[in-house]
This record gives C-alpha cells, sequence and structure tokens, in this order.
C-alpha cells in the first residue's frame, strides 16, 4: 500500500553514472506526520499527547530522512550518503568489490532489490509489492556498474 514511501528513484543517468535518489513523497509524508502529530499534541488529552508526540518524533526523522546513491563507472566507485537529522554519513566503495543487483521475492508477496558484495554485508535498494519497477532499477544499476544482474521471482518455502 505505501510501496512509494521510502522508493529509490532513478534521478538522473548516463552511459557511465547512475543516481539514486529517495522521493520526494517520503520528506512530505514525514512532514505531515509531523504536522498530525503536533495538532494532536495541542488537544491535550493524555492519549493524544502521547500519540502525537510519537508521531512528531517518526515524522522529523522522515521529513528529513536523505539518501543518495551514484554508481560511478569513470570513477569506479559507488558513492552513498545518508542523512537523518542533519546527521551524514559517507561511504565510498570500490565497483570491484561489488558482485552483484538481486531482485528476489520475499514472503507475503514482497520484492527486494539489493546490491551485494564479495565482502561485506548486502546494500539494500528498495522493495515494492510487483517487480517491474526494481527490476528497471536494477537494470540500470547492473548496465553502468557492469555487475551482473540475478532476478529471482520464486518464492522459497522456510525449512
Amino acid at each position: 500500500m505505501l510501496d512509494w514511501l521510502g522508493s529509490v528513484q532513478v534521478r538522473s543517468r548516463t552511459g557511465t553514472r547512475v543516481e539514486l535518489d529517495l522521493t520526494r513523497g517520503t520528506a512530505w509524508t514525514g512532514w505531515g506526520l509531523t504536522a498530525g502529530g503536533a495538532w494532536l499534541v495541542s488537544l491535550g488529552a493524555v492519549w493524544a499527547m502521547v500519540l502525537g508526540g510519537l508521531a512528531v518524533g517518526a515524522g522529523v526523522l522522515l521529513g528529513t530522512l536523505r539518501r543518495k546513491l551514484v554508481f560511478d563507472r569513470e570513477d569506479g566507485l559507488l558513492r552513498s550518503e545518508q542523512r537523518v537529522l542533519g546527521i551524514r554519513r559517507r561511504a565510498a566503495i570500490p565497483l570491484f568489490h561489488l558482485r552483484s543487483v538481486v531482485v528476489a521475492a520475499r514472503r507475503g508477496g514482497i520484492y527486494v532489490a539489493y546490491v551485494e558484495r564479495r565482502v561485506g554485508g548486502t546494500i539494500h535498494l528498495d522493495e515494492a509489492r510487483r517487480p517491474a519497477p526494481l527490476l528497471a532499477l536494477a537494470e540500470a544499476i547492473a548496465e553502468v556498474a557492469e555487475l551482473r544482474l540475478v532476478y529471482d521471482a520464486t518464492t522459497r518455502a522456510a525449512n
């Protein structure tokens, strides 16, 4: 239902570079949640103040969230930048440390896109109820970064 919330989109793309960014709907939803929470707090009831405080906190976190991924073949790097509450975290990962771009089915009809690394954990890109947007995103990354594309739409039974 809320697939668009926190979704990653291709912001710009050339033959040697693809830039991914969070959709603007994420920030708008966060600030809307903050406004709704502030309105609840203004009602003055204890339950409204508790729920409003939680909504304001979650809204500010979501409203200030920024995430940017740049796959640059010319520089040979994946640059990652994430900001929450103005606190910035950056990383530069050489492209040869990346193994593949994966779109896989999970339980409950959810599809997940991620980048598999040779060493270290995976880099989560996005998740959605339909695989088509994730596959388009993964194809763009695989083409620019010259990575293997793995599309696994089969659900696995738990042992």
